[in-house]
């Protein structure tokens, strides 16, 4: 009897001595393993004035691979929050660095980050995610395919999402619309609702990166009509006015997609009010600001002739001219442009008034442009101003010579730029046939 109660306690002396042994083992593992995790980590301490190490470095010790184990459930919510941050850090490196990640199997493991209860963990998933999108833009779709867009969506939903993570969310929305060489996102129209949402947050940062979200989806014709049926384009009109430059700036990208639509797409703009907005910027000195607004009125200028009667009617001629006459190089070559498209109905009245304002030799100066579409639209409008009416040819020819821009005319008969060469030889052919070059007159 003695003997088997010994040979028992033995047994359980043995047991518990086992199960300690292993719980030894397995804790220097996990020891081993935030080691080696740790030793990553060092690898890339993310302070911004260092260096993303380089691939072959990376690759030698494993790093990314030691990182992308270490964002698995079976680790520490620091220690998976610290590896996220460090992975984002190596994205910024390059393309390559961010496809050597996903490669790696980050992409699902980021995602899952996203709905984890730590604020940490789902913060420093979304932006890795972010910073891989920004610096590969190919992971997008692999990155929808494993359902990032839903689990964005979700956060915008919750009430108790902090701003700070509704900006992140928000900043990821927009890469994910950046246009693909092969297709748009198939859930669109999801992304397309919660921006709608975004547009009412009251933080500027959120605003300005919805709007470059939804200028993001216009860049492709095909969204525009739902982004109107959604009914953005009032709330994007009304963003015309907030304080925040930044905000505005997004507003008029995003506008200048839409405008770029068909001539229903164009008047739905029109509609909501859109030209007195853009007067009023007109009168703005941001330079970025007056730029857009003219690319506006260029879109719009495209659409119809009862639309680009809309312009003048709206008093905006004058501010065009105004533009055109100034210093700053891109807002002439903008202000030209929209003139060129005003004029394309060939209309005398208006041609008289811009010789009247003093245009051609504002035009003229712009021959000297190294941009080969400001050059072609003012030789055109200069053709159009020479063609259109017999009484304006003495007067526009004389204005040409004066201004010392019939070299230049010539001179661009000869330019590689075919359509360009075409326009300056019907010009030089047709109404200076017999004008001697200027150089070579003495």
């Amino acid at each position: 009897m003695q003997k088997r109660k010994r040979r028992f306690l033995e047994k359980g002396q043995n047991l518990m001595m086992l199960r300690t042994l292993r719980l030894e083992k397995a804790k220097k593992a996990e020891q081993q393993k935030e080691l080696t995790i740790n030793n990553a980590l060092t690898k890339c301490k993310l302070t911004s004035s260092e260096v993303v190490p380089d691939i072959d470095n990376l690759l030698k010790n494993n790093t990314i691979g030691n990182l992308v184990e270490s964002l698995g459930h079976g680790n520490r919510n620091k220690i998976r929050a610290n590896a996220a941050d460090a992975l984002a850090h190596i994205a910024s490196g390059s393309s390559e660095h961010s496809n050597l990640i996903a490669k790696a199997g980050a992409v699902p493991r980021l995602i899952r980050l996203i709905q984890s209860t730590d604020l940490e963990v789902s913060e420093m998933g979304i932006l890795c995610l972010g910073n891989l999108l920004h610096f590969a833009p190919n992971l997008r779709d692999f990155m929808i395919t494993n359902g990032v867009v839903q689990k964005l969506i979700s956060i915008i939903q919750a009430k108790s999402t902090c701003t700070l993570m509704l900006s992140h969310v928000t900043w990821v929305i927009r890469k994910l619309c950046i246009s693909s060489p092969t297709s748009r996102p198939d859930n669109v129209d999801e992304i397309a609702q919660a921006l709608n949402v975004l547009l009412y947050n009251p933080e500027d940062k959120i605003l300005e990166d919805a709007l470059m979200a939804v200028r993001n989806l216009a860049h492709e014709n095909e969204t525009i009509p739902m982004l109107l049926d959604l009914g953005v384009v009032p709330r994007i009109i009304y963003l015309l006015e907030h304080p925040n430059v930044l905000v505005q700036n997004a507003a008029l990208q995003a506008l200048i997609n839409i405008a770029s639509g068909s001539e229903e797409q164009i008047q739905e703009l029109l509609n909501n009010n859109l030209l007195p907005h853009l007067s009023a910027l007109m009168s703005k000195s941001d330079l970025d600001i007056r730029c857009h607004v003219l690319r506006i009125l260029q879109n719009v200028a495209d659409g119809n002739t009862f639309q680009r009667q809309a312009i003048m009617n709206a008093g905006l001629l004058h501010k065009i001219l105004e533009c055109l006459k100034g210093e700053a190089i891109p807002l002439k070559s903008a202000a030209a442009l929209t003139i060129s498209t005003l004029v394309i109905d060939k209309d005398k009245n208006l041609l008289y008034y811009l010789m009247r304002q003093g245009v051609i030799p504002e035009l003229c100066n712009l021959l000297l442009s190294q941009e080969t579409d400001i050059i072609y639209n003012v030789l055109d409008m200069l053709s159009t101003m020479l063609d259109v009416d017999p009484s304006f040819l003495a007067e526009v020819s004389g204005i040409i010579e004066w201004s010392g821009a019939l070299n230049n005319i010539r001179m661009l008969q000869g330019n590689e730029q075919e359509e360009i060469a075409v326009v300056a030889r019907k010009i030089i052919s047709n109404y200076f046939p017999d004008k001697p070059d200027i150089a070579t007159k003495f």
